[in-house]
């Protein structure tokens, strides 16, 4: 998948192994599976498609895996405009969830947002589990507690989602559960039963003029009628089950954006490839303004689209829409407070993960470098992404309006802009109130405050308030 890249870095493809077929059943077979079109699973990663690019991919794809969610807490920026262009030009299509839960009950709660989200004219719903997130029970539980939600929500196939030894590890028992398996391995043939194999992450799709994961289907397993017919395992025709999702409309809107749309003056943005029209306008962005950074000097509140934002970027001299960009921090802050849980890497590129992680809530120290077209944070401990929506600075990087602020928990007031202990002059209490006239930044990127009475004290958000 191309959630946050997290992949097996392999490559490679084979045709002919021993599979096991269905569940638990194995036999000697050659791979019978359609080679003739693509199977790509889809996000916002590839872009806000077009009716274009979706007429174009139509003969070309036997079917489309498209994400929907990251976790409840987030929804994919582009799911609600593909999923309904594959509706308008009749592209078959199932949806996939990327699993963040850290719990059996967690998982109900995402299993439930993925299907209110869902565009119900989907063949079948994909959980996608691929970093262990779960920190109360077992693994095996929480994707039981997911399937189970699922059921009783629809009636439509259910399909696991993992890389082989993944699934082994950690859902070895729940993955059974599922109507089939979508097994990711790009060195070899799965040698786990799998009805759908994941063969690459470097595909190229001409529709789309980019590359992109692709899958195999086994057909001795599942034929791709299997795969793309709308009605349930029991063969009904259509899903039993209610809601009040308003994702079924075949028209490019929507009434609830879905775009991060919570940036903010000063931020830096990536204008997208797919990005098509300047906001308020009809004026087409041309090739030469995309895929190329910009500092966001305002912003305002719109309903347009997948967006609740429109953003106006410096040098573009334009507003666009907040789908239309990825936000990334830019210069040097010193720390950074999380958000949300971030997978640590030994690479700029985030392929290959450490096996830590940085938890939501906790302070990280780093440096923002560039690497191509994105930005990262490079700490101690390896790199993780610098896309705003995951964290923030941890220090005030300019004064208040009011121009003063307010002790979270006791701190000390210093002669030196050091703040070393021995430059202490006096303590400030929980409560009491500063007036500040500057802030300043160490070579570290850590940022301090000169106060009214000509002290330093820290700028560090957990500290002070304004």
């Amino acid at each position: 998948m191309k959630a946050h890249n997290f992949k097996p870095v392999v490559r490679g493809l084979a045709l002919t192994a021993l599979v096991t077929l269905g569940f638990g059943v194995a036999a000697a077979k050659t791979a019978s599976a359609d080679t003739t079109k693509a199977i790509p699973d889809i996000s916002e990663w590839q872009g806000q498609l077009t009716a274009t690019e979706v007429q174009n991919m139509k003969n070309n794809v036997s079917f489309v895996i498209n994400r929907r969610q990251y976790g409840s807490d987030y929804i994919d920026k582009y799911a609600t405009n593909n999923t309904n262009l594959y509706v308008k030009y009749g592209v078959p299509f199932g949806e996939y969830a990327y699993a963040q839960f850290v719990s059996a009950s967690d998982a109900k709660q995402e299993a439930k947002d993925f299907y209110n989200r869902s565009n119900k004219n989907a063949a079948f719903y994909v959980l996608d589990f691929e970093v262990n997130t779960v920190t109360s029970g077992t693994t095996n539980a929480a994707v039981k507690a997911w399937y189970d939600e699922m059921r009783s929500l629809t009636n439509k196939k259910l399909i696991f989602y993992s890389y082989q030894s993944f699934a082994t590890t950690y859902a070895n028992t729940a993955r059974q559960s599922f109507d089939a398996q979508w097994i990711a391995n790009y060195s070899s043939t799965p040698t786990i039963s799998y009805a759908l194999w994941q063969y690459t992450d470097n595909y190229y799709m001409s529709a789309l003029d980019q590359y992109i994961d692709n899958s195999k289907a086994v057909v001795s397993v599942h034929p791709i009628s299997w795969w793309t017919a709308a009605g349930s395992v029991a063969g009904s025709t259509t899903d039993t089950s209610t809601s009040t999702n308003t994702n079924t409309n075949t028209s490019t809107t929507t009434t609830t954006p879905t775009a991060y749309s919570k940036y903010k003056v000063g931020q830096h943005a990536y204008l997208h490839k797919a990005a098509t029209t300047y906001y308020g306008t009809s004026t087409t962005i041309p090739s030469s303004a995309k895929q190329k950074f910009y500092k966001i000097t305002a912003v305002k509140s719109v309903t347009s689209g997948n967006s609740a934002q429109a953003v106006y970027l410096s040098g573009l001299n334009q507003w666009v829409l907040a789908q239309d960009v990825t936000g990334y921090w830019y210069g040097q802050h010193g720390s950074f407070d999380l958000t949300s849980n971030l997978n640590i890497y030994a690479d700029a590129g985030l392929k290959t993960k450490t096996g830590s992680k940085y938890t939501k809530g906790s302070q990280i120290k780093g440096t923002v470098i560039t690497n191509g077209n994105v930005r990262r944070i490079k700490t101690s401990k390896g790199y993780v992404s610098a896309n705003v929506k995951y964290a923030t600075p941890a220090y005030f990087e300019s004064l208040p309006s009011s121009k003063t602020v307010t002790v979270k928990k006791k701190i000390y007031g210093y002669s030196k802009s050091s703040l070393k202990k021995a430059y202490r002059q006096n303590s400030l209490a929980k409560g009491t109130k500063v007036t500040v006239t500057k802030v300043g930044k160490r070579s570290t990127g850590s940022r301090y405050f000169v106060t009214a009475a000509g002290q330093y004290i820290t700028a560090n958000k957990s500290y002070v308030t304004n």
